[in-house]
C-alpha cells in the first residue's frame, strides 16, 4: 500500500511538472505558436470547402489556391473597408468639437440659479480680497554681487528620417509579418492535410487508429461548426446594428456594423468594445442625448436577442463546453498569449475537450471543461440525498418528470438512488442522520408527486382536490403494498402504490411500524384482493420469502406479487429462490409490478407485456451495484 501511494504521488508530480512545462513553453514560444494556431484555425474553416471543390472535379492545387485567395481577399476587403471608414471618421471628428465642448461644460459646470450664482461670486470676491498681500510689503532684493541663476533647458535631439520611418513602419510590419506567416502555414496545411492527419494519428493513437481518427474528426467537426455558427450569429448581430445606426444618423454606420460582427469573435469583451465607439460618436454628433439613448437601446436589445434566442437556436451543443469553462479558458489564454489568446480561447478549448473525450489519460479535461453532467442521474439524485437538500431533490425530480415521466423517474432514478444508499447503509458508511433524512425526504417527495397528480385530476374533472392523496385512496384498498424488511422497502412500496393510483386502482402502502393484523382483517373482509411485497437489495430475498409465507398462511386466497427491485437475477432464478413462498408473480421493475397487478385484478384494459421482458430487463446501474451485494438468503442484516 505504501508503494502504491508513492507511485500515485509520483504520477501526480509528473503530471503537474508536465503542465507547468507546457504552460511555460506556450508563453515563451508565443511568437511562433500564435501564427500556427491561427493557421490551424483557418485550415479547419477552409478545409471543408477545399474537399467539396475536389469532389466536384477540380484539381487539388486549384481548389486550395482558389479557396485561400477568396478567403484572404474577403479578409483584405474587410480590412480596407474598415480602414477607409476609420480615415473618414478621423476627418469628420473636428466638426464635432463644439458639441463635445458644450456637453463637457454642461456636465462639469451645470447651470445654477441666478441668486446662487451671485452669492457664489460675492464669496469668491471676498476670498480674493482677504488673500491679497499688502502692496506696501515688497520682496527683499537679492544681495549685490551675488551669483545669478542660469536657466538650463534640456532639449532632445531631432530624430532622423530613418528613426521616424522606423517608428511608423514597425507597428505595421509585425501584423503584416504574422499575416504572411499565417497564409504560408494555411497553404502548407491544406496541401498536406491528409499527411498531417495521418502523422498526428500515428503519434497519439498508441495503436488505436479508430479512436484517434474519431478524435481528429470530432475536433475538426466541432471547431468548423463553431466557427461557421459564430460567423452566422455575428452577422445576424452586426447587420441590424449597422442598419439601426444608419437610421439613427450615426456616422459611418457601415464601419460599426462590421466591427460589431468581427469583434464578437472575441469572447465576452468583443460586444462591449464594439458598442463603445458608436456610443461615444453619438454623444459627439448629436447636440442632445436622443441619439445616445437610441444607440444604447439598440445594442442592449440586440445583445438580449442574440444571447437568448439566436445563439440558443443556432449553437445548440456545437462546442459542448460549459460557460464557466469558457470564461476560465478566456482568462487563461489571454494571460498566455494576450489578445490573440482571447480570440483563440474557444477553439483551443474545444480541442482540449476532444482530447479529454478520447485520450484515457486526459479524461479529466472532459470532466472539467464539458457541459455534460459528470454524474449519472441516479448518482446525481443520491448526491442530493447525501447533501440533505430536499428542494434540490424536488427540482431534479420535476426536471426529469418534465422530460420523461413519473414512471421513468421512479424506475431509472429514484429506485437506483435508493439502492446506492442501501449499499452504503448496509456497509456501515452512511451516517444515521443521513439515513433518517433520506427516508423522510423520500416519503415527502412521493407524497408531493401524488398530491400534484390529485390536483391535476381535480382540475381536469372539476372535483375539489383532497389533501390525503388520490381519490382512489378513499375507497377500500384493493392492493396493499407491504415492505419486506426496512424503510427503503417501504419507500419503494409507496412508489408502487402511487403508480397504481395513477392507473385508477385503490392502493395503499402498509407502514413498516404498523401491525399486519390490519392487512389481515382487510383481507378477511374481502376488501384487499392483492398483496405486493416490496424488497430492495441487499437483504431482500430472505425477508421477502419469510413475509410471503406469513401472508399466504393468513390469506391463502389473496393474490401475491413479490417485487425484488433492480435485482440481478432474472425471473426464473428469483422464482426458484422464492419457490417456498408460493408467490403468484415475481417482478423486478415497478412498471412490471403495475402491469402484473392489473392482470391479477382481472382488468381487461391492462397493457399486455411479455413477462420475461417485463421482469428480466435490468436498469443500467443494477449490474454494477449487485456485484458488491452479497447473497442475502443466508446472511441477515444485523
Amino acid at each position: 500500500m505504501q508503494l502504491s501511494s508513492s507511485s500515485d504521488r509520483f504520477a501526480w508530480f509528473v503530471r503537474l511538472a508536465t503542465l507547468v512545462l507546457v504552460v511555460g513553453v506556450l508563453r515563451v514560444a508565443e511568437d511562433v505558436l500564435v501564427p500556427v494556431a491561427f493557421a490551424v484555425l483557418l485550415a479547419f474553416l477552409l478545409s471543408p470547402l477545399v474537399v467539396r471543390l475536389v469532389r466536384f472535379g477540380f484539381p487539388k492545387a486549384f481548389a486550395i489556391i482558389a479557396t485561400v485567395t477568396i478567403a484572404f481577399s474577403i479578409i483584405g476587403a474587410l480590412g480596407w473597408v474598415v480602414s477607409s471608414q476609420a480615415i473618414s471618421l478621423v476627418r469628420e471628428l473636428p466638426n464635432y468639437e463644439e458639441n463635445l465642448r458644450r456637453k463637457i461644460s454642461a456636465v462639469t459646470q451645470p447651470r445654477t440659479p441666478e441668486a446662487l450664482a451671485r452669492m457664489g461670486g460675492m464669496v469668491e470676491n471676498l476670498r480674493r480680497e482677504i488673500q491679497t498681500p499688502d502692496p506696501e510689503e515688497a520682496a527683499e532684493p537679492p544681495p549685490d554681487g551675488g551669483p545669478k541663476p542660469v536657466p538650463v533647458e534640456v532639449r532632445e535631439s531631432e530624430p532622423t528620417k530613418w528613426e521616424v520611418a522606423a517608428e511608423i513602419v514597425q507597428p505595421i510590419l509585425r501584423p503584416l509579418g504574422i499575416a504572411g506567416i499565417v497564409i504560408v502555414f494555411v497553404v502548407a496545411m491544406l496541401f498536406q492535410r491528409e499527411d498531417m492527419r495521418d502523422r498526428f494519428i500515428k503519434v497519439v493513437s498508441a495503436g488505436k487508429l479508430n479512436v484517434a481518427t474519431q478524435a481528429v474528426d470530432d475536433a475538426a467537426s466541432r471547431v468548423s461548426r463553431y466557427l461557421v455558427m459564430q460567423l452566422v450569429v455575428n452577422a445576424l448581430y452586426g447587420v441590424p446594428i449597422g442598419i439601426g445606426l444608419y437610421f439613427f444618423g450615426v456616422p459611418n454606420a457601415l464601419l460599426w456594423g462590421l466591427l460589431a460582427t468581427l469583434l464578437r469573435f472575441i469572447p465576452f469583451l468583443g460586444p462591449w468594445i464594439a458598442a463603445v465607439f458608436p456610443l461615444a460618436l453619438s454623444i459627439a454628433v448629436d447636440p442632445g442625448w436622443t441619439m445616445f439613448l437610441y444607440t444604447a437601446a439598440l445594442f442592449i436589445v440586440m445583445e438580449l436577442v442574440s444571447n437568448n434566442f439566436i445563439e440558443i437556436v443556432l449553437y445548440g451543443a456545437s462546442t459542448g463546453i460549459s460557460n464557466l469553462a469558457l470564461l476560465i479558458a478566456a482568462v487563461f489564454w489571454t494571460w498566455v498569449w494576450g489578445p490573440a489568446g482571447l480570440v483563440l480561447s474557444t477553439p483551443l478549448t474545444v480541442c482540449l475537450l476532444v482530447l479529454g473525450n478520447y485520450v484515457p489519460g486526459m479524461s479529466f479535461l472532459s470532466m472539467l471543461l464539458g457541459s455534460e453532467p459528470v454524474l449519472e442521474p441516479p448518482a446525481q439524485f443520491y448526491q442530493r440525498m447525501l447533501s440533505m437538500e430536499s428542494e434540490d431533490m424536488l427540482d431534479l425530480a420535476a426536471k426529469h418528470i418534465e422530460e420523461h415521466s413519473v414512471e421513468d423517474f421512479y424506475e431509472h432514478v429514484f429506485v437506483p438512488a435508493l439502492l446506492l444508499s442501501e449499499v452504503d447503509r448496509h456497509s456501515g458508511t452512511l451516517p444515521e442522520i443521513r439515513q433518517r433524512f433520506i427516508f423522510q425526504a423520500s416519503r415527502e417527495l412521493i407524497e408531493e408527486l401524488d398530491r400534484q397528480d390529485e390536483w391535476a385530476r381535480a382540475e381536469a374533472g372539476g372535483e375539489p382536490a383532497r389533501d390525503g392523496g388520490s381519490s382512489a385512496v378513499a375507497q377500500p384498498p384493493a392492493v396493499v403494498a407491504i415492505p419486506a424488511r426496512d424503510e427503503a422497502d417501504e419507500v419503494v412500496a409507496a412508489m408502487v402504490c402511487h403508480l397504481l393510483r395513477r392507473r385508477g386502482i385503490a392502493a395503499t402502502a402498509q407502514p413498516l411500524t404498523g401491525p399486519l393484523e390490519e392487512a389481515y382483517a382487510a383481507c378477511t373482509r374481502g376488501e384487499t384482493r392483492l398483496f405486493i411485497v416490496s424488497g430492495l437489495p441487499p437483504s431482500a430475498v430472505g425477508a421477502s420469502r419469510h413475509l410471503c409465507r406469513r401472508l399466504r398462511q393468513r390469506c391463502p386466497k389473496v393474490r401475491l406479487i413479490v417485487g425484488i427491485w433492480q435485482a440481478r437475477d432474472n425471473r426464473d432464478q428469483l422464482a426458484q429462490r422464492l419457490a417456498a413462498a408460493h408467490a403468484d408473480a415475481v417482478v423486478t421493475e415497478l412498471a412490471a409490478a403495475v402491469d402484473e397487478a392489473e392482470r391479477q385484478l382481472g382488468r381487461t384494459d391492462a397493457p399486455l407485456r411479455a413477462p420475461p421482458a417485463a421482469v428480466e430487463s435490468e436498469a443500467p446501474l443494477a449490474g454494477k451495484l449487485e456485484r458488491n451485494i452479497p447473497d442475502d438468503s443466508a446472511k441477515p442484516l444485523c
